[in-house]
């Protein structure tokens, strides 16, 4: 018998339901299924044509090497420029990482402030690879769960705070709800890290997908010492850029970034050079890209929520901005993994179950793909949900 074993940490890790459920529709796909995608995370949305030509510009030199860990001064610059429009607030280089993804930004932040058994407080619904990025950086995941709705109170955040909290992460708007946490909450929130002497990170990857007027609360607006603050974004989401793979953060404590980047240096070395220089033009380039995904993504909310509203029996939130409906689903199947399952089947439309995000009931759908899929998707999931009814009857 073989003594190759695995460590525990490889062994307490899960897969990741919203990267099963690609993979799954992908292979029914290649089978010829006629499968409608309304799982998927990815807006169906052509780069802007800045970053294509800088790509371009680029390998055509044949000079593609290493670059700084960190991320190269041009892109530090262009995230300093976008600070300073959509924060107002200036910050330098050595404030600043640039990583493979936000989600190296995050995980990256927890491998420099987490000593084990550090506890990491955030909301559900959220996003699916928080509580498994804690744990591997050593941590804890206190999940703190609503009470009513969609939305935690800071009454019920602040309950969950210990002694061996070490931060709170934020998603505003919301994957998988699509919600934005109010000026008040995050005024609260901030005031609360400040006097708790804990890190607040702030995922703000969908912070400029927003739609009726709304708007995202600065969190520096309510600082009196940013030094536990923490913003992350990436070009993924604004641009449709997911296979990129460039996030950053931006800090004023300058410790931390710091440690963030010898963190980087000694996983992945540094980000790649086309990437940083097609992240550059992105930002740099013509803005009307981000206001057109936005136009298109609000045209297929209002398309997804017209047919939802046809459906008996569900709750719907509205979203407020991100890509995501997170609808209540219970009355057809309290066990949503089996729904899921069941409309993947019977439906051929995937969708992430909801207790991926902590919240049992309810299903995530993604309004990224075209309108006449998203219509003809949900259309196909009514009807999978009256024959169940009938069934159950």
């Amino acid at each position: 018998m073989s003594n190759l074993t695995l460590s525990t940490r490889a062994q307490s890790i899960g897969d990741s339901p919203t990267l099963k459920i690609n993979a799954l529709a992908r292979a029914l796909k290649k089978e010829g299924k006629p499968l409608i995608h309304l799982g998927v995370g990815e807006p169906a949305f052509p780069a802007p044509q800045a970053a294509v030509d800088a790509i371009i510009a680029k390998a055509q030199t044949r000079n593609i090497k290493y670059v700084p860990s960190s991320g190269t001064p041009e892109l530090k610059a262009a995230v300093a420029r976008y600070t300073e429009t959509y924060y107002g607030r200036k910050v330098s280089a050595d404030q600043i990482i640039i990583s493979a993804g936000a989600k190296q930004v995050l995980y990256n932040f927890l491998l420099v402030t987490l000593n084990a058994g550090d506890e990491v407080i955030f909301p559900a619904p959220y996003w699916v690879s928080y509580p498994e990025m804690i744990k591997l950086a050593g941590g804890k995941p206190v999940v703190v769960r609503p009470a009513h709705g969609l939305q935690i109170t800071l009454p019920e955040l602040t309950a969950a705070i210990t002694p061996r909290t070490k931060a709170i992460i934020l998603n505003s708007p919301n994957n998988p709800s699509g919600q934005i946490f109010e000026a008040d909450f995050v005024k609260g929130l901030v005031e609360l890290a400040e006097q708790k002497n804990i890190f607040l990170f702030m995922d703000d990857i969908y912070n400029q997908l927003i739609f009726d007027g709304n708007k995202c609360p600065n969190p520096y607006d309510f600082c009196t010492d940013s030094q536990n603050l923490v913003i992350a974004n990436g070009v993924s989401k604004l641009y449709g850029m997911t296979g990129l793979r460039i996030g950053w953060a931006v800090s004023e404590n300058r410790s931390l970034i710091s440690a963030m980047g010898r963190m980087q240096a000694q996983s992945t070395s540094c980000n790649c050079d086309l990437s940083e220089v097609a992240a550059t033009a992105a930002l740099l380039g013509d803005q009307r890209c981000v206001k057109d995904l936005r136009d298109l993504l609000y045209t297929n909310r209002e398309a997804l929520l017209a047919e939802l509203s046809k459906i008996p029996h569900i709750g719907v939130h509205k979203p407020q901005g991100t890509f995501y409906c997170f609808a209540d689903f219970s009355y057809y199947n309290a066990d949503s993994q089996a729904l899921a399952q069941y409309l993947l089947e019977k439906a051929l439309v995937a969708v992430v179950p909801g207790s991926a995000f902590g919240m049992e009931g309810y299903l995530r759908m993604s309004f990224c793909a075209s309108k006449d899929q998203i219509v003809e998707g949900v259309q196909r999931i009514a009807k999978a949900l009256k024959n169940l009814s009938v069934k159950e009857d």
